[in-house]
């Protein structure tokens, strides 16, 4: 169910009856995590005061047209009319919303946390208020074993972490996809903005925070806000393929249902009508995305914003109703605790809706200036299009015009500078114009990312100037690059980030090493598919030093490779950051035996 013709962008207003699909209890389809979705569909919109020491929650609700009213309790209290609660700092607590029709339909909301519950972080002024440091990136981390690593990322230095996509996202242990159960990047197909993940849950996820919060580590989240699942990757319980291909439904991190309309040749039971674009944990229906468009084309600014990337549900981010969901969505990522977050896929969403979304954001909070420690830093990869998006002034520019577009949407020059373009152009072909576009303040930088170890990737060019440390497998020439990352001096960069992986398998399995895609977790009939498993490793281990990829010279498969402990990295960044070299390596947080495990690989 494509675009009818070029012009078209959104599905019909009257799609919207193409939603509630969710079963109800008795249907065979039922599970007991939908409760009423197919009835009513709500989510909790927090609003800071100016001052940020009261906020309001207001429930808002799409129904199905046969409910006529709804209630609302707070914390297990009576249900009452108003949709709205007010709490100020003397609320320690997180909230508890239930929803129902005044009879036999009911839903349960995701908790809402307040910023205030949050662990005050104290670090040294040479952090610049979270404005100045170095983020490492646990890809595949556990939020229990993020949690742990904690004490040692503040000994070390770093002045925070970052973790992946933490919304509810696609999982599926009866359907391998190309020989994979549950790939890594299924935690890029989101279900709902539950913060309920593959790596952990809500209480995990507030739990690992408050810890590293405390230890004075800040912690930043990846936000996946212009797309959600794939097409066909979804509840319905039957697609069939063109060839004749069929399969079942994919589950869910959270138990939340999702509908897709891709791949199905029969009505919906519950609407009696064609399937339509559903994700009711959100809530959005049809009419809340771009109509079905390939992205075939990285210059056309049109197709780079409605197109559907990789085949993943497009949102329509010029809808005000998005708009106001992401930022909400945002805004419980702050509440929860985390200091800032980086976007995902921006570049495909027009810079005057990302500078909209940034604005709706500062006004849940308070509509001051932002968080004195925020950042966020968007994931706009430049390359053969560097004269569209970051060279030549056109309204798809994210140099100068994007600055343009966030200043007339109300952001000051002290937000703008908290708002980061991940340079793609490092560490071969900046500044990407001959010129600074922006000043490189307003850039992250990075060695390698999650997307370079994909093979084939070619998300950016990094030529004999950088090193993907799973790709080479040389960990002298990937150490010499990370340090080079903070000793070089043509530009005055202030977030740094560093990633620390895992190595993939040699048969190509790539799928986290959490157990989650080891085939013998595989359920069902269609098990014999699954031929790239990825055993489970530990990603926490208190006596691991840096580059566990590597044991005695030899490569090590499906392991944590703990870039971030390595030594010289550590002491090059503390150098850059103006803490200083340290004396011992207990004072950055590891074991005495590090020592000669550094001088076996150098």
């Amino acid at each position: 169910m494509g675009c009818k013709d070029g012009q078209q962008t959104s599905y019909p207003d009257s799609w919207a009856h193409r939603s509630f699909q969710t079963p109800l209890k008795g249907d065979p389809l039922y599970q007991d995590s939908y409760e009423s979705l197919g009835r009513i569909a709500c989510y909790p919109d927090v609003v800071y005061s100016v001052d940020r020491s009261s906020a309001t929650v207001e429930v808002k609700c799409r129904t199905q047209e046969t409910v006529t009213s709804v209630v609302y309790s707070y914390n297990g209290a009576a249900f009452v009319s108003d949709n709205t609660f007010k709490a100020d700092k003397s609320f320690s607590d997180v909230l508890h919303i239930v929803v129902s029709d005044g009879g036999d339909f009911k839903v349960t909301l995701e908790d809402v946390d307040f910023m205030w519950n949050a662990p005050k972080i104290n670090q040294s002024s040479v952090y610049e208020n979270g404005q100045k440091g170095a983020i490492v990136e646990l890809f595949g981390w556990p939020y229990e074993d993020v949690e742990q690593e904690c004490a040692h990322i503040a000994k070390a230095g770093w002045m925070g972490v970052k973790v992946f996509p933490p919304s509810e996202q696609v999982m599926s242990d009866e359907w391998p996809q190309q020989g994979e159960l549950n790939p890594w990047w299924f935690i890029y197909q989101v279900v709902s903005y539950k913060l309920s993940g593959r790596m952990g849950t809500r209480d995990q996820l507030r739990k690992m925070i408050n810890t590293c919060r405390a230890a004075g580590v800040r912690v930043y989240a990846d936000a996946v806000i212009n797309h959600m699942t794939g097409g066909g990757n979804d509840r319905w319980d039957y697609h069939i393929a063109g060839n004749c291909a069929t399969w079942g439904p994919k589950s869910s991190s959270g138990g939340s249902p999702f509908y897709t309309h891709d791949f199905m040749d029969h009505n919906s039971n519950q609407t009696h009508d064609r399937p339509g674009l559903e994700y009711p944990s959100v809530p959005y229906n049809p009419t809340d995305f771009h109509c079905e468009r390939s992205l075939n084309s990285w210059t056309d600014p049109f197709i780079l914003n409605h197109g559907w990337l990789v085949g993943l549900a497009d949102l329509n981010t010029e809808k005000d109703y998005v708009r106001e969901r992401i930022a909400s969505y945002l805004v419980d990522l702050i509440s929860i605790g985390f200091s800032g977050f980086r976007i995902d896929a921006a570049k495909h969403i027009y810079p005057a809706s990302l500078a909209a979304i940034l604005r709706k954001f500062k006004d849940k909070l308070g509509g001051g200036e932002l968080p004195d420690d925020f950042i966020t830093f968007l994931e706009v990869i430049i390359g053969g299009e560097a004269s569209l998006l970051m060279c030549q002034d056109n309204d798809y520019n994210f140099g100068k015009n994007f600055e343009d577009k966030m200043r007339a949407a109300g952001l000051s020059d002290n937000d703008i500078m908290k708002v980061k373009i991940w340079s793609s152009d490092y560490p071969k072909e900046f500044p990407i114009c001959g010129y600074w576009a922006i000043p490189a303040e307003r850039l992250a930088v990075e060695n390698d990312c999650h997307d370079d170890q994909n093979p084939g990737s070619s998300s950016r060019d990094m030529g004999d100037k950088g090193s993907v440390l799973i790709k080479d497998r040389d960990v002298n020439k990937h150490r010499a690059f990370e340090v080079q990352l903070f000793t070089r001096t043509e530009a005055n960069w202030k977030i740094k980030l560093v990633l620390s992986s895992y190595s993939f398998m040699n048969n190509g399995a790539a799928g986290f090493p959490d157990g989650r895609s080891d085939c013998s977790k595989c359920t069902g009939t269609h098990c014999g598919d699954c031929s790239k498993s990825m055993k489970y490793s530990k990603a926490y281990d208190a006596d691991a030093c840096g580059y566990t990829c590597s044991v005695n010279g030899q490569w090590m498969e499906g392991v944590y490779t703990r870039v971030h402990r390595d030594q010289d990295i550590i002491n090059a960044m503390r150098q850059w950051q103006g803490l200083g070299q340290a004396n011992s390596l207990s004072e950055i947080g590891l074991p005495e035996h590090c020592a000669n495990i550094k001088e076996a690989t150098s």
